[in-house]
Formats: structure tokens, C-alpha cells, sequence
């Protein structure tokens, strides 16, 4: 049974299918950072809102009673926390996003070593060629210079 041999092209495609696919990745990863930090300003807002139609209402002297009071505190909180989960994510993001884009370098580290092989490789066939090219051309000439030696003498 025949060994199996990669070539350095096949080596080379598979390198550059697995450094596109780690750049989806990331543009995913980078996507969804941007969802949870428009998610996150989004709760930001909400709490801001709330917190100054709050304080128009005190401001306005609108006599507040103590249910209502309560009912405001645990929303400000609610909002304070569902604030602070969505940052948590952001931050959680950004860290797969950092870890991701250190993957796609080294992905593209690989594709350049197999580039850069693959043309030494070529460059050493070139250079193969050209010298048993030359050694074609010299036994030629060697070969036409014996004849007319021997048709002079």
C-alpha cells in the first residue's frame, strides 16, 4: 500500500481555508460585540430616562407615596443590574474578539511560511531546470564541436 504524501499545496490551501474560516469567526465575534454594546447603551437609556422622569416628578413637587417610591428603587435596580450584565458581555466579547484575532494571526503566520516555502520550492525547480538546461546546451556544443573536429581532420 502507497504512503499517503502531502504536497505543499494541498498543505497551503488547507492553511488559507482555515485562515478565511478563523476571519468569519472573528467578523461574527466583532458583530456580536457590537449587538451587546448597542444593547448595553440601549439599558443605559432606559435608566437614564428613568431616573430623570423621576426626577421631574420630584422636581414638579408631585406628591409621591411610598409604594411608588419602592416600585421606582426596584426598577432603578433592576435597570442598574441589567446594566451591568450587559457591560459583563460586552467585556466577555471583546475578550473572545482579542482571542480570536491571536488565532487569525497565527493562521495567517502559517499561510505565510507555506507561501514563502512554496516559493523557495519554486525557486530551487527553477534553478533545477536552468542548470540541466545548461548542461543540454553545453553537451550540444560539446557534441557540434567534436563533429566538426572530426570533419577537419
Amino acid at each position: 500500500m502507497k504512503k499517503f504524501k502531502f504536497t505543499l499545496q494541498t498543505v497551503h490551501k488547507v492553511r488559507e481555508m482555515r485562515q478565511e474560516k478563523e476571519k468569519i469567526v472573528l467578523g461574527e465575534l466583532r458583530a456580536e460585540a457590537d449587538d451587546a454594546a448597542s444593547h448595553a447603551a440601549n439599558v443605559e437609556k432606559l435608566r437614564s430616562e428613568a431616573i430623570d422622569n423621576y426626577s421631574r416628578r420630584l422636581k414638579s413637587d408631585e406628591r409621591l407615596n411610598p409604594m411608588e417610591m419602592e416600585l421606582n428603587s426596584n426598577h432603578f435596580a433592576s435597570l442598574m443590574r441589567l446594566q451591568q450584565e450587559a457591560e459583563n458581555i460586552v467585556e466577555q466579547k471583546k475578550r473572545a474578539c482579542v482571542r480570536q484575532g491571536e488565532t487569525v494571526a497565527a493562521a495567517m503566520r502559517e499561510v505565510k511560511v507555506t507561501d514563502q516555502l512554496r516559493e523557495t520550492q519554486k525557486e530551487r525547480h527553477q534553478q533545477e531546470f536552468a542548470r540541466q538546461e545548461q548542461n543540454s546546451i553545453d553537451e550540444l556544443v560539446t557534441t557540434k564541436f567534436a563533429r566538426q573536429m572530426q570533419q577537419t581532420k
